[in-house]
């Protein structure tokens, strides 16, 4: 059953509000609920969720264990949060209340009744309660980076409305974290980082076969991680081809795809150098594609302006794209589990061929950043615009790359290159960014239904 928010003035009113939100069980109609007594969304911008989103991927970079998948799987849950905290005062757009899997109907709170609500401070409160839980594990001046930004919010917010307003803003969303955070304990990953390299896997051994190229990580990383919920149903259930069949012979199919991998590292310039490093992410302790394209989104609805309605649907879209795209291209991987073309390389074509960048410990096929990458090109067409011009920053300020702000004509063609630059670094056989492709465009267009 629901859990209900009575939004009255009064001080005795307030009190029977909390009374309602500590019961389980509810009496009062669901069909109640009346939107167009609630204020609306679009009259507040989206600043307080831009914030939020901006600190976390700071500390996703910062905290132990946040590889790849589990910081998509982070950043899901913070836009589905961020998106149901404020639904109730968005025109025509509907809770994903039995739409996603494992969240059934009537398991979130509701306001029943209408009146003035301050979304930012709900999403403020809802916040400060997820990010408590999900990096509990950061360093200590993370926490107080959390702890900062939620003070400043509440003392910035809570001028602008009545304290009665307020305190009842801030208890719906303080609900509102706790029944998302509770969700999330249900695709039984809450403990995930923890363990990226388990033990209890044993790698499938023989010719053709992946195993961990690294010096340093011997292990596979999350090879359970196929496994996982998705969010949306369809995004587990994609069918790709069977990859080209291993063979050392040089009139092979297979040693094509190799020889044109080697080829192309072989024969490098330095622009394309640069683009490859650029995008490489998905290094423990790097941003990870899906934080770049979080990061891509972060900056453009800043630059703007969009207001909460906006924002918040934009998160909700991106952030449960990136984490099924991840989910779908590590259940391919660990079925085929093929090895990487460095691999092969050097054991079939040229034994002194060396990857311009570093494989993640994963089997190669399908390619995981062309997967997230379509995804987030055709989530981020359906929000901008096919055509929608913008310009990157996220890696401005390093100085072991060339960060400098590199311009797109459109998403797909940032899309394209980031597929490319798997192919130049040398960690991906060309048939595995197709096959990546193929995720992408697939679950960002069943994503894009949900919240039309």
């Amino acid at each position: 059953m629901r859990h209900l928010v009575q939004l009255k003035a009064s001080p005795v009113n307030y009190c029977l509000m909390v009374a309602l939100l500590l019961i389980s069980a509810c009496t009062k109609d669901e069909t109640s609920v009346v939107i167009s007594e609630l204020s609306k969304t679009k009259l507040e911008n989206g600043k307080i969720a831009n914030d939020w989103m901006a600190l976390s991927l700071q500390l996703t970079s910062e905290t132990p264990g946040y590889t790849a998948p589990i910081a998509s799987r982070v950043y899901a849950y913070l836009g589905l949060a961020i998106y149901e905290t404020v639904q109730l005062g968005m025109d025509r757009q509907p809770s994903l209340q039995g739409k996603l899997e494992g969240l059934s109907s009537g398991s979130l709170p509701i306001i029943a009744e209408g009146g003035e609500v301050s979304w930012s401070l709900a999403v403020n409160d809802c916040m400060y309660a997820l990010f408590n839980h999900y990096y509990r594990n950061t360093a200590p001046a993370g926490l107080r980076k959390i702890q900062d930004l939620y003070t400043q919010n509440d003392l910035e917010l809570s001028n602008t409305v009545n304290p009665d307003i307020a305190r009842k803003s801030r208890l719906f969303g303080q609900m509102m974290g706790k029944a998302i955070y509770e969700y999330s304990l249900t695709d039984g990953q809450d403990l995930a980082y923890l363990n990226n390299y388990p033990v209890n896997y044993t790698p499938p051994q023989g010719q053709g076969l992946w195993a961990p190229t690294s010096n340093q990580i011997k292990k596979p990383l999350l090879p359970f991680w196929g496994e996982v919920r998705t969010f949306v149903k369809e995004s587990a259930e994609i069918d790709l081809s069977t990859p080209p069949s291993y063979s050392k012979s040089t009139s092979s199919v297979f040693y094509a795809y190799a020889l044109d991998v080697r080829n192309r590292v072989k024969n490098l310039d330095a622009n394309t150098v640069s683009m490859v490093k650029y995008w490489n992410d998905d290094q423990d302790n790097a941003i990870s594609v899906s934080g770049h394209m979080m990061a891509i989104l972060v900056s453009i609805l800043n630059k703007e302006n969009k207001d909460l309605a906006f924002t918040a649907k934009a998160y909700v879209m991106l952030g449960i794209g990136l984490h099924d795209a991840t989910v779908a291209a590590w259940k391919v991987k660990y079925k085929y589990n093929m090895l990487r073309p460095e691999t092969y390389i050097r054991e079939n074509i040229d034994a002194d061929f060396e990857s311009l960048i570093s494989s993640q410990a994963t089997p190669e096929y399908s390619a995981s950043p062309s997967a997230v990458a379509m995804t987030s090109s055709e989530i981020l067409n359906q929000l901008f615009g096919y055509n929608y011009a913008f310009t990157d920053r996220t890696h401005e300020f390093r100085k072991d790359i060339n960060g400098a702000p590199r311009a797109y004509k459109s998403f797909q063609q940032m899309a394209d290159e980031i597929n490319m630059s798997s192919l130049y670094g040398g960690i991906h056989y060309r048939f595995s960014l197709e096959a990546g492709q193929k995720q992408g465009t697939y679950i960002g267009k069943t994503i894009n239904s949900l919240t039309m």
